[in-house]
């Protein structure tokens, strides 16, 4: 890639902006259009011009085949033109344009405009145009425009709105908005203003010189620098703007605002001054300050220690040229005259104003005159020289500083361009013959190595001669060079956005240099970073452009192109690159990765092949060498990739899968007899792994490979650091990356053994691989991955996966065999992935499949080394004809002499492991199958249970248990259906084993018998339930104790627990675990459990709940109880409710376990000779006997929180009704030696009577109002009783208590029935009587004939009756005849010489006389 200059926007009608601007030149603007010179400008070709550049003194024109690259436009070119008599000043953003010519002024904002023309871009249209200026003859000489960064959130980083700071000749500097609107305007100096620059924090990650991150404007007089502080100089126009734009919008006038603070420097050593820039703060530097102290002051002076920071300036023009000012920072504060001054005013005419009002009753005072006095300007601060670069000729004109505010540029009189070193004060390098130069700076950024470089390009347009030129500032060669139009301007813009930090950086695109033609087109300069590295590197940067060409050529497609670049490309390391890059490449074909090594091979594998041959001396160097290795490492990956391509490709049908031969020549494979194979591949015919079609269809293979070659190539290791020594075979070793992700692997090993299998494919195939030189070891490590993928494994395909490890196996050679009492690493790592496939189906047949080759390739090598050694002792000269012929009888052996492992004894040290893992992995098939089905009727969402033997033999005896146990609980089977069959498969098991002890030595009829007993045992089981039973009995083969009932329900009922401890709120999780340890026979394995779910997650629960409803002394709320508990509030009953189930279970258990034997477990075959983890039946038999007094107490616990969650009682502790001896063991360990019992505390007895009668009150409040149904006791007032027998709560006055308030609330008949249960019964019918004075209290207070009743009760009952209130009573309104029961329920309780009896005697006679009144009327 070149250096470039590409459009970016266009002025419009320059020709109506130049006639408006300058009247006098409008007959020499050229009135071509403004695409005329527009368009994509690149520099010459780069590559032909890259040895040597001609001198820029003599403007020679660059051309690319023939033609001058240039921007001239089509009109003759005047001697003058506006763009170069105008003041002109662009934006940072490119956005806004502003131009000035004497008193007037255009401001030209960016439209988007004419899209339909291919050619143009943004357009800037002038948004407005007038006269400025503070006296007549005031005109313009300095313009800046400054954007001002957005505070916004939706737009951080990018510019709000841009403020056009015009300089005058009178010394004024206005401000302005985008629309023309002055802000403010300010008088600092009597002189024209020279120049206006802004120093602000650049964008991106410029390595500045110095450390000031600190804004700043600067405007140049001719005898003094005024600096003005950023942030004030940005909260003010901010302040001015929004002013500005209310009182626009008020329709009033505009506001005044306070002058800018501001600092002033006089230049007093330097005669006349053109042109200044700041570089800001310099580090301090002891040296510089003490050497520079003892040449001002003497040698004799003594100088302060510390460095004071100072503020470099840099001015040039003349005497001297160039002149280095340093300001102490804090010697000259900003002048705040002004500002007092404006504030005195205000006061004063505030004070004039009321006096006069005082004085002369005035109420409203006239507007003050305006001042037309001329502004008082405060003197400068002198500012001296600290060093220069004298020449009396010469005077400087401009001076451009750098981004990184360490080099300048600086233009004279004598057509010179000289560039300064600003740090050190000194001039580096000149260029001539540059009459009116501009000048400006472009930094160009780039990443090498992980870390990021940057380089500053100098850019200087020569106007007179048309030439703009890119240089490599200090020491490096003019870079680029375009002949463009005469009389344009380069316009440098170093400041970016005004208000930037570090945390509101510049999140938009500058353009800091920008060239504009006089017919209105603006270009941008593009630099690549490789022109700046010259000298040695040159060739290499050469290259690597090349590179990045290539890069862009693969994308298009043209091989002529690319293979042409290729070419040109000489560097060794770029080379390497290029082919890394091919490599790399989403876009590399077979037929360009041909050309590219025929291309390359020939230069780097000659020496190669002289050095491999005798004693000859490599030629070559050792990177040269290592490529050349590279490229045949490609040669041979190509290879492979093509012959793969054609195996795909091939459109030949597939051999049946029930083809004899196929069969035959898979038990030769297999090395077992046919029957033994078909029994092998009836696996192959369950319901739940290959579910057979109705018509066998024939596949073939996809004509088009499913991998590029970019991406095969990629998943090699090619670019190896190391030379391979022995080259005699002409085949390098090639590797699998080590990084390569499960998808690509897949994609890799279905490109590689995806190919429909033929016996001339198999040849093929073991030929390419053997040719590329792959690793056989990764290739079958590939090939296991690819085989476990497979969807339906059939004949064909189980005999297409032999031939592929046959192959591999036979490629790697004698690594495959070992000693006879050793393992071969290489089946070691094969037998590890074996058995750490969730795939049991699959490992189980490639487990056969390996054992079965590893016994043909050890008859191979066997009967190769006895042939070999005859042959030795025979000298017989045929070798390699002998060597094949033990292949050939083996593939020749008749049908009658087939042989099989399983009959073999494993004398050898690998076939002891076959047989073993083969073993396991036939173990896990039922499993697998197990896990693998689901009712139709399950849940949507079934969890995935994958099982392995690694699996298995990492976690241990229970795994089994645990896997079958949550497969029950996603199969979403009831508890009942789930029960039923585990006892039928007990049942059956236990049958089994009695009938015949020997099962194992016919399997198969066994199995089919022992379906055809569950089929009998239950006859209306449905038909998908006979499926698990027939699963669940084929498991129990091998794992009989993993499929024990009890052994189930318990995992089930564990795994059920650790769901509701992850999700507390679910308290259906808890309440199945509880149901399914009910339903458990063994009472120690239900103890145990019980007893492991309370200590693991419920102990903990109840804990808290406890002791946070004993803080807030009620239910807490929702939010409290989710916050500490994780529990929702209408919660917390239902799980109270659940613990105390639980805790039952552990009491009930723990009787029985007194009388039951212990149960004696036993590990499944599977375990015998292994060591494990125990499993979960085995650890609840191994937990100790719980104290039965401790849970009891625990119980007494959780009823009281049950309780007052279930009916919500308030200001309720519950610790407060535990005793000091039961507090001390709350929430210890269950199995703790405690007894209940002893001593209760007064307060806490009564406490524990209070609650209980707070529980009956509730509990009956909570039955319905109709009494005259019969309804049974709350459960409620039974778990009362209960609670009270065990505190020593008199049941007497609980009963006592239950009967009077079913009396309150209407309820006699309940209270009826439980009247046999008091014995004190004179209380009784003493506490029944005051509720009869109550009902007939209200009877006489709501009765309409109140005085007729009145009449027929005698006065000591009426006075008695009064005295009764009727609040009390639930529901008062009860029927006569009911409350004359009561009272005759009452008479029976009480003795005939109580007060009591003769008030309830006196009551009944007035109730019957009530009745017999009611009767009458």
């Amino acid at each position: 890639m070149s250096c470039i200059l590409d459009q970016v926007a266009s002025i419009s009608n320059t020709s109506e902006l130049a006639q408006w601007l300058c009247p006098h030149l409008a007959l020499n603007v050229s009135q071509s259009p403004s695409s005329s010179g527009s368009g994509l400008m690149e520099n010459a070709d780069w590559n032909d011009a890259w040895g040597d550049w001609d001198d820029a003194g003599k403007g020679d024109t660059l051309t690319a085949g023939g033609d001058d690259v240039s921007m001239k436009s089509s009109s003759p070119q005047p001697e003058t033109s506006w763009l170069s008599e105008s003041v002109v000043a662009a934006s940072p953003t490119s956005e806004l344009m502003a131009v000035g010519y004497k008193n007037r002024l255009v401001i030209l904002t960016c439209r988007w405009e004419g899209m339909s023309d291919e050619d143009s871009k943004m357009r800037l249209v002038y948004t407005w145009r007038g006269t400025v200026g503070f006296t007549p003859s005031d005109e313009i000489s300095a313009i800046l425009c400054l954007p001002l960064l957005s505070q916004k959130q939706s737009s951080a980083g990018g510019p709000d709105w841009t403020c056009i700071i015009v300089g005058f000749t009178s010394g004024h500097v206005a401000m302005y908005t985008e629309n023309g609107l002055i802000l403010l305007s300010q008088l600092f100096e009597d002189g024209s203003v020279i120049s206006l620059k802004c120093r602000t924090l650049p964008s991106g990650s410029a390595a500045t010189l110095v450390q000031d991150m600190s804004e700043e404007l600067i405007i140049l007089y001719p005898r003094s620098i005024t600096t003005i502080d950023g942030f004030s100089l940005f909260q003010t126009l901010r302040g001015c703007r929004n002013q500005v734009a209310k009182a626009a919008a008020s329709g009033g006038e505009n506001v005044s605002v306070p002058p800018l603070g501001y600092k002033k420097w006089g230049l007093v050593d330097q005669v006349v001054v053109a042109d200044c820039v700041a570089p800001g703060v310099t580090p301090p530097l002891v040296y510089d300050h003490m050497s520079h102290t003892s040449l001002s002051k003497g040698c004799n002076h003594t100088f302060t220690p510390g460095v004071p920071a100072t503020s470099l300036l840099v001015t040039v023009g003349r005497v001297p040229f160039v002149g280095f000012l340093s300001a102490h920072e804090g010697t000259a504060p900003p002048f705040v005259a002004d500002v007092a001054l404006h504030y005195a005013n205000k006061l004063k005419d505030a004070l004039v104003s009321a006096a006069s009002g005082w004085l002369f009753g005035k109420g409203k005072s006239k507007d003050p005159e305006k001042s037309n006095h001329k502004p008082k300007i405060e003197p400068a601060t002198p500012l001296p020289c600290k060093s220069s670069v004298p020449d009396k000729r010469r005077t400087g004109l401009s001076v451009s500083l750098a981004a990184g505010r360490r080099l300048a540029a600086v233009t004279d009189d004598f057509g010179r361009v000289t560039l300064i070193d600003v740090n050190r004060g000194i001039c580096l390098r000149m260029w001539k013959g540059y009459r009116d130069a501009d000048c400006g700076w472009l930094d160009v950024e780039s990443e090498w190595g992980g870390s990021k470089r940057r380089v500053s390009f100098l850019l200087i347009y020569a106007p007179r001669r048309g030439l703009l030129e890119v240089w490599t500032p200090q020491q490096g060669p003019r870079v680029a060079a375009f002949n463009v139009p005469k009389y344009s301007r380069l316009i440098y813009t170093p400041h970016t956005l005004l208000g930037v930090n570090s945390v509101r950086g510049v999140r938009c695109k500058v353009f800091p240099v920008i060239f504009v033609t006089q017919d209105g087109t603006i270009s941008e300069i593009s630099i690549p970073f490789h022109l700046a590295l010259g000298g040695k590197t040159s060739k290499r940067a050469r290259d690597l452009h090349l590179v990045k060409t290539l890069k862009s050529q693969l994308k298009n497609g043209n091989e002529e192109e690319v293979m042409a670049t290729v070419a040109e490309i000489k560097t060794l390391g770029v080379r390497k690159q290029a082919i890394m890059t091919f490599v790399m490449s989403q876009h590399l074909t077979t037929t360009l990765l041909q050309a590219v090594l025929e291309y390359f091979l020939p230069l780097y594998s000659l020496a190669e092949e002289e050095g491999s041959s005798g004693d000859a001396i490599p030629t070559q160097d050792h990177e040269s060498r290592l490529l050349g290795q590279q490229l045949l490492r490609l040669r041979q990956l190509l290879s492979l990739y093509s012959v793969l391509c054609e195996l795909h490709s091939v459109r030949e049908a597939s051999p049946d899968p029930d083809d004899e031969t196929i069969v035959l020549e898979l038990a030769r494979l297999l090395v077992l007899t046919p029957e033994e194979t078909k029994t092998v591949l009836l696996t192959f015919q369950h319901p739940d792994l290959n579910k057979p079609s109705g018509t066998k269809k024939v596949k073939f293979s996809d004509v088009h490979p499913n991998i590029s070659i970019g991406s095969f190539l990629r998943c090699w290791d090619v670019s190896v650091g190391a030379l391979v020594k022995d080259t005699s075979t002409a085949i390098l070793p090639v590797n699998l990356k080590e990084d390569i992700n499960y998808e690509k692997k897949l994609k890799l090993g279905e490109f590689l053994y995806g190919w429909a299998w033929h016996r001339e494919s198999v040849k093929a195939f073991g030929a390419a691989i053997q040719s590329s030189g792959a690793n056989p070891e990764l290739l079958l490590h590939v090939a296991l991955v690819h085989w476990t993928l497979c969807p339906h494994p059939d004949t064909v395909a189980t005999l297409h996966f032999g031939t592929i490890l046959h192959s591999l196996s036979r490629m790697a050679g004698e690594k495959v065999l070992c000693d006879i009492s050793c393992q071969s690493p290489w089946w070691s790592a094969v037998r590890d992935k074996l058995l750490a496939s969730t795939q049991p189906f699959h490992a189980y047949i490639a487990a056969l499949l390996c054992r079965g080759v590893h016994a043909r390739l050890e008859i191979y090598f066997q009967q190769a080394a006895e042939q070999e050694m005859k042959l030795r002792s025979k000298v017989d000269p045929d070798t390699d004809s002998s060597q094949k012929e033990p292949e050939a009888e083996n593939d020749q052996q008749p049908k009658e002499h087939y042989s099989s492992l399983n009959d073999w004894e494993g004398l050898s040290m690998e076939m002891v492991e076959w047989n073993l893992v083969i073993n396991q992995l036939e173990s896990l098939l039922p499993l697998h199958l197990l896990l693998s089905h689901f009712p139709p009727n399950g849940p949507d969402r079934q969890p995935k249970l994958e099982v392995s033997v690694k699996a298995l033999l990492e976690k241990g005896r229970g795994f089994v248990g645990e896997l079958i146990a949550n497969w029950f609980i996603g199969s979403g089977l009831p508890l009942d259906t789930v029960e039923r069959l585990l006892r039928k498969q007990d049942k059956l098991r236990e049958r089994k084993s009695v009938e015949d002890k020997e099962s194992e030595d016919a399997p198969s009829q066994e199995e089919k018998d022992v379906s055809d007993k569950a089929e009998k045992v239950e006859p209306t089981e449905d038909d998908d339930n006979m499926e698990i039973m027939r699963l669940l009995v084929r498991v129990g083969e091998k794992f009989p104790h993993s499929v024990a009932a009890d052994t189930v329900l318990t995992n089930m009922a564990w795994e059920l627990a650790a769901a509701w401890h992850k999700t507390a709120d679910d308290t259906n999780l808890i309440s199945r675990s509880v149901a399914h340890i009910a339903r458990i026979k063994n009472s120690h394995i239900r103890h145990g459990v019980a007893l492991m779910i309370w200590e693991t997650w419920v102990c903990q629960c109840i804990q808290s709940a406890s002791s946070l409803m004993d803080k807030v002394g009620r239910l807490p709320k929702d939010r409290m109880c989710r916050r500490d508990l994780g529990i929702g509030e209408h919660s917390m009953s239902s799980l109270f409710q659940i613990v105390l189930l639980l805790l039952e279970q552990v009491m009930e258990a723990n009787v029985v376990c007194e009388v039951e034997k212990p149960l004696v477990m036993s590990p499944d075959r599977f375990w015998l000779g292994m060591e494990g983890s125990p499993s979960l039946v085995e650890l609840t038999v191994m937990q100790k006997m719980s104290c039965y007094d401790l849970v009891y107490q625990h119980y007494q616990l959780v009823m009281v929180l049950f309780l007052v969650t279930h009916h919500n009682l308030k200001s309720v502790r519950p610790l407060s009704y535990v005793d000091g001896k039961g507090r001390s063991v709350l929430f210890k360990p269950l199995t703790t030696s405690w007894t209940i019992g002893g001593y209760t505390e007064g307060p806490v007895a009564k406490a524990r009577l209070a609650l209980l009668c707070r529980v009956i009150t509730a509990a009956v409040s909570s039955l319905p109002d109709d009494g005259n149904q019969k309804q049974d006791n709350p459960t409620t007032v039974h778990q009362v009783l209960d609670l009270g027998r065990a505190w020593g709560v008199s049941l007497d006055v609980l009963h006592r208590h239950y009967i009077c308030e079913l009396y309150t609330s209407a309820q006699d008949t309940m209270a009826e029935e439980a009247l046999p249960l008091v014995n004190d019964g004179p209380l009784l019918g003493s506490q029944l009587v005051m509720v009869a004075g109550q009902r007939l209290h209200y009877l006489l207070v709501t009765s309409e004939r109140t005085a007729h009743h009145m009449a027929l009760t005698s006065p000591t009952i009426t006075e008695w009756v009064k005295s009764c209130e009727s609040g009390s009573l639930r529901c008062p309104d009860v029927p006569l005849d009911r409350t004359l029961q009561l009272l005759t329920r009452a008479l029976n309780l009480l003795p005939d010489s109580s007060q009591e009896y003769k008030m309830a005697s006196a009551l009944y006679d007035t109730v019957s006389a009530f009745l017999k009144d009611k009767s009458n009327s």
